[in-house]
């Protein structure tokens, strides 16, 4: 293989490098490493982009002999408090006498043929793909404290992964205040910030803003990386969806995180992502080590919908778990929005004869179904079979539906419990609380605390359990509030600033032993819809339940946003009733079935009063996807009109040869002013002809591109447009 790392010793420069992406570090007096570049591949670097330096007035120089040497103005790749740079930092370290200074210089490099593998944290998988890692040794002699910093590149992706770890060498204790994955500083050249925000039954709302002088922070202090800001932040300079250099971060993270833009008195930017610094330190024993969790460099020159092509490819092929990569993920009927808590044994086995008629390949019974859950104010903890309700238990419903022919998953919230339950009432010293103050309820329920190792051991039992005694294969792992006491009450030290990241990690330990242990289970990934949709989750759960809401106009924002980062297959999207049960909008099937189909499609409608042309509808749509599947989870997803820049919204799929292609057209209000809908459709053989197998019309793939395609249309709100597109033989 050839290398993808490079250093070149007469410059001191390294040269991480593939057919995709070029990134540049520069070691500048035996001390300090400077960021050069990052962005399309070149083929060799002689420092063409690089400033001659000038003395500043009030600029600190750590070199008397070398006045124009100053951090303030310097594009570091690690950053740090005290040494003249007064711009966000990217690491603080306090000593035992209290203070906040460090001097690290580099010593040395490594380079490894693979992937770092980090033991707490989820991290990008090597699987079969060629790549290397760049150790990055720097060391503080007076404090004894060594530093590293990651660097991975992949033969196959334009994605640099980076991490950062510090080990105490000396005999002091030490506290990491602060503690960022990434941090580089390039040249502000009019590039504009996207990033999203969100709430509950809102998620991936497009925030896109011109950058200012001063400091740009999003994140999350919530202890899950929440709905509000997502971990993802971008820089672009007159990029569209399908032109334009654009440059990305994301973080393999779950928790506390954030992201920050600082333009600078000298035009300089810089970008950092990492743990959120509010809230959080980390104590460090001599010989102890903490590391970061990694961070997604994504670097795309064919606008937004090439930058998400790179996450989508990378993700499936080394975030999301590869024994799920391709296997096929199951078209369900959930209870929820159905029967809400009010499930039984009478009803579920009706909705398994309903669902086996219809085609159905999954029936998952949602909450409600154990302790006394008949509200969201009781039971969680207490995780045994409602008696009442399910008389024979769970796994007599199981084997039903396995006799005709259906999988069976259900709903856990394992992170919880309620007030009222037995479990507080054994073990009151498991809720997440201070020694002083009587915890907050959130939504009716406390939060379980899974720094203790008795707790996790008691989530771990529970799903395994429920797993092999039910014989379940699909979990729905759900959490519906956030941190508000990030306290252990059996912890002496009782320290908050190390709560929600130690939360986290045992999270982590949970999940990861239940995935292991339970590989044919799929485990999909909610939060009150999207409240924790991350690439951290996407390591264990191969998929997510997007986002509560599943009314038909504003599920056009929350996917088309999440698709920025996630692969389709990743994104749950169900068919629901009208009225809209979050917004009370009535739209027809079609675009609601459309809507779903554009995702990991599945159900929430009560199928079993339906009428027979409902019915019919309904088994058309499940044949229908059946045969798209492979398209929809195996093609490349483009975006082509945003809905929030336009009254239409519009998507495609096409396989890798540009032999297939499936394209939606939602137009929502009609306009008088509209005569027809015009969109343009890329990503086609541009020497190739298609046939449309709905209109029976021909044309050439350069002309759906360059000359775009009329649509009709027709009075009333809410209409959509789907063509099937073969390439002619």
């Amino acid at each position: 293989m050839n290398p993808l790392i490079h250093f070149v010793e007469e410059k001191k420069v390294f040269h991480l490098t593939n057919n995709y992406v070029s990134y540049i570090i520069e070691i500048v007096e035996d001390t300090y490493l400077l960021h050069r570049y990052w962005g399309q591949k070149i083929t060799s670097y002689n420092f063409s982009n690089r400033p001659k330096l000038k003395k500043r007035t009030f600029a600190a120089t750590p070199d008397m002999n070398i006045p124009e040497l100053s951090l303030e103005f310097l594009p570091q790749e690690v950053s740090l408090p005290h040494q003249g740079d007064f711009r966000n930092s990217s690491l603080k370290i306090r000593n035992e006498d209290g203070q906040g200074i460090t001097r690290f210089v580099y010593v040395g490099y490594e380079i490894l043929d693979e992937a770092l593998t980090l033991q707490d944290l989820p991290s990008a998988r090597s699987n079969e793909a060629f790549c290397q890692t760049l150790i990055v040794h720097l060391y503080d002699k007076v404090a004894n404290i060594a530093l590293d910093l990651f660097y991975t590149i992949f033969e196959d992706s334009p994605i640099i992964v980076r991490s950062t770890k510090v080990i105490n060498e000396g005999s002091s204790t030490i506290k990491v205040e602060k503690l960022l994955s990434a941090s580089l500083d390039i040249r502000y050249e009019n590039q504009v910030c996207t990033s999203f925000y969100g709430t509950h039954q809102k998620e991936f709302q497009m925030n896109r803003n011109d950058i200012k002088h001063g400091l740009f922070k999003i994140g999350s202090a919530r202890g899950a990386s929440g709905p509000q800001y997502p971990p993802f932040i971008a820089l672009s300079k007159e990029a569209t969806e399908f032109q334009g250099e654009v440059h990305a971060m994301t973080l393999l993270y779950s928790g506390n995180h954030e992201e920050i833009l600082e333009r600078d008195q000298y035009n300089n930017l810089r970008m950092q992502i990492g743990l959120n610094e509010e809230g959080f330190s980390w104590t460090l024993k001599s010989g102890e080590t903490i590391q970061s969790p990694q961070a997604l460099l994504v670097y795309s020159n064919q606008g937004f919908n090439s930058n998400s092509q790179a996450f989508h490819t990378f993700f499936n092929n080394h975030l999301i778990n590869p024994s799920w990569k391709k296997r096929k993920r199951p078209i369900v009927i959930n209870s929820w929005e159905m029967t809400y808590f009010d499930v039984s044994e009478a009803l579920l086995k009706k909705l398994i004869d309903s669902a086996s008629l219809l085609g159905f390949e999954t029936v998952v019974l949602d909450d409600g179904w154990f302790g006394k859950r008949n509200s969201s104010k009781t039971s969680l903890g207490d995780w045994k079979v409602d008696e009442k309700k399910f008389p024979n238990g769970i796994k007599s419903l199981v084997d039903y539906a396995k006799e005709k022919g259906i999988d069976f998953g259900i709903w856990f919230e394992p992170e919880m419990i309620s007030p009222d339950t037995n479990l507080i009432k054994q073990h009151p010293e498991w809720v997440m609380k201070s020694k002083s103050y009587e915890p907050i309820l959130g939504r009716s329920q406390y939060f379980l605390d899974l720094t203790n190792k008795e707790v996790q051991n008691f989530v771990i039992k529970t799903l395994s359990d429920a797993i092999t005694n039910f014989g379940v294969n699909y979990i729905k792992w759900d959490m519906n509030r956030h941190m508000t006491d990030p306290f252990s009450p059996t912890e002496t030290e009782n320290n908050s600033q190390e709560f929600s990241h130690r939360y986290m990690l045992g999270f982590y330990h949970i999940i990861s032993t239940l995935t292991s242990s339970h590989p044919e289970v799929l485990f999909e990934n909610c939060s009150s819809g999207g409240g924790r949709l991350d690439p951290g989750m996407l390591f264990y759960f191969p998929q997510t339940w997007i986002s509560d809401n599943t009314d038909a106009l504003d599920r056009q924002q929350i996917q088309y946003g999440a698709s920025y980062m996630f692969p389709i297959s990743s994104i749950t999207g169900h068919v629901s009733d009208v009225p809209n049960h979050q917004t009370g909008r009535i739209t027809e099937f079609e675009i609601r079935a459309a809507l779903a189909s554009s995702t990991n499609m599945g159900y929430e409608m009560d199928v079993i009063a339906m009428s027979e042309e409902e019915m019919k509808k309904v088994a058309n749509h499940i044949s229908t996807y059946k045969r798209e599947r492979k398209l929809v989870f195996e093609g490349e997803f483009y975006r082509l009109s945003s809905p929030n820049e336009s009254n239409i919204c519009s998507w495609m799929f096409v396989d890798g040869d540009k032999s297939n292609a499936i394209i939606y057209v939602f137009r929502n209000t009609y306009q008088v002013f509209d005569l027809s809908l015009l969109v343009r459709i890329p990503y086609l053989d541009q020497e190739a002809n298609y046939l449309e197998v709905i209109t029976n019309a021909t044309y050439s793939g350069s002309e759906l591109y360059n000359c775009g395609i009329s649509l009709e249309n027709p009075k009333g709100d809410f209409i959509v447009h789907k063509l099937i597109l073969k390439k002619c033989k």
